[in-house]
């Protein structure tokens, strides 16, 4: 009996422990706080690097905080086994007031029948596909009204504020922090705007679709949210992707073999 028991509890801590986790108090009680705890610096570092967060300030009359979330992911291997530990700040959007917290919200995207014409294009001028994917892309986007965000309480409160409650303060963001509304748009905005200034132009049935004409021939670049398909020779696909990576930290994903559930193969 004090093996099946002993069974029993090994069993709810490993089938506990396989799940993500889905509040802080959560990963606090877990074996892995440490690297929950680790990732979660990580996350602040970021937003702090991104400069997304302005002052704290006392709520202004009549304003409704926004509040926040923690998302808990774990990335596994192809083997199943752990290999990074990610927390995101996220902003609970559907506490945004629309006319007041945002307008628009739309943002294009490449679909996949767009995609199938970029691959068929790439065969049949013999060009390459690259994929990159920019880092913490929603974060470069300003934003284009004022929102107040509740103080996360793993933020610091100013030492001049520290006696002060919390509750009657707010944070107002700079920058569009996932989970807002517009976010999506001001990042295909404030990319779009980079783009043309470097001298592609957007498509005006596809605006998902940058182009440049160059001397020999020209590069497209594909927006899909933050992942970026760059298509053109190969010194026009380094061109473009020195032109991405002098203004955004980008990761390079080399030739592009998966993308909107379709997979590519070169031979």
């Amino acid at each position: 009996m004090n093996d099946i028991f002993a069974y029993s509890v090994a069993f709810e801590i490993m089938d506990e422990d396989d799940n993500d986790p889905q509040t802080m108090e959560e990963c606090q009680h877990r074996n892995d706080w440490k690297s929950w705890k680790k990732a979660i610096q990580d996350e602040l570092d970021s937003l702090n690097k991104r400069d997304v967060f302005g002052p704290i300030i006392p709520t202004p009359k009549g304003v409704k905080r926004v509040g926040y979330k923690w998302v808990f992911v774990r990335k596994r291997n192809e083997q199943n086994e752990v290999v990074r530990y990610k927390a995101r700040l996220v902003a609970q959007g559907f506490t945004q007031k629309p006319g007041i917290d945002y307008t628009e919200t739309y943002s294009p995207v490449v679909d996949a029948t767009t995609l199938r014409f970029l691959i068929s294009l790439s065969v049949i001028e013999q060009l390459k596909m690259q994929l990159m994917d920019v880092v913490t892309a929603y974060l470069y986007g300003s934003l284009d009204t004022n929102i107040y965000m509740r103080i996360p309480e793993e933020l610091k409160m100013p030492e001049a504020l520290k006696s002060k409650s919390r509750h009657m303060y707010s944070i107002k963001l700079k920058r569009s922090l996932y989970g807002l509304k517009q976010s999506g748009r001001m990042w295909y905005n404030r990319l779009s705007e980079y783009l043309i200034k470097k001298g592609f132009c957007h498509n005006q049935i596809s605006p998902c679709l940058f182009i440049k004409r160059t001397e020999s021939g020209f590069v497209i670049i594909a927006v899909y949210v933050d992942d970026l398909n760059i298509i053109g020779s190969p010194e026009e696909i380094r061109q473009a992707a020195d032109y991405l990576k002098s203004e955004f930290e980008m990761k390079d994903l080399g030739t592009t073999k998966y993308c909107l559930g379709l997979q590519f193969e070169t031979y």
